[in-house]
């Protein structure tokens, strides 16, 4: 990260990775807990919970928003999947048809298909894939082919 930030400093450095310096500025100025607490809806589990939850951002939302923006909501959005991950293993809750029939449990189970975490981690995946969607379509109306290259490259970052 260091070696990042003089790079920028000295000019080295390209569009994309000085914006990410930007982004991670921001990020890591967020007031953080430093501990797993984040990961867990504690509201939930001890009853005080909302049943009540947003929808997915749709692609023409996400088209009005800039790089930085998107970066932010991408992050966001993995914090969130991550959260309710961990309650639905928590729970015994599979993530997808496929986990669910693995583990034997019955399609259209109560138990299953109205669970709050579950349907919150629907809405945050198609969150994510629209926003990888939006960025991909910036990657391919990019003209200039090493800004294009970079852009490619966060997109498929893993």
């Amino acid at each position: 990260m260091q070696r990042l930030v003089i790079a920028a400093r000295q000019g080295k450095v390209g569009l994309l990775a000085s914006a990410r310096l930007d982004l991670q500025r921001l990020i890591f100025t967020s007031a953080c807990r430093a501990d797993l607490r984040e990961f867990f809806d504690w509201e939930s589990r001890d009853g005080r919970g909302n049943e009540a939850y947003g929808r997915a951002w749709n692609v023409d939302e996400l088209r009005s928003k800039s790089w930085q923006d998107l970066h932010k909501l991408w992050y966001v959005c993995v914090k969130e999947r991550n959260l309710l991950l961990t309650e639905m293993g928590f729970k015994n809750i599979p993530k997808n048809a496929a986990e669910q029939r693995a583990r034997g449990i019955p399609r259209g189970s109560d138990m299953v298909e109205q669970d709050q975490h579950r349907l919150r981690y629907r809405e945050v995946q198609t969150s994510l894939r629209n926003i990888r969607q939006v960025l991909q379509e910036r990657v391919d109306v990019q003209l200039v082919p090493e800004l294009k290259q970079e852009m490619q490259e966060v997109i498929n970052a893993r």
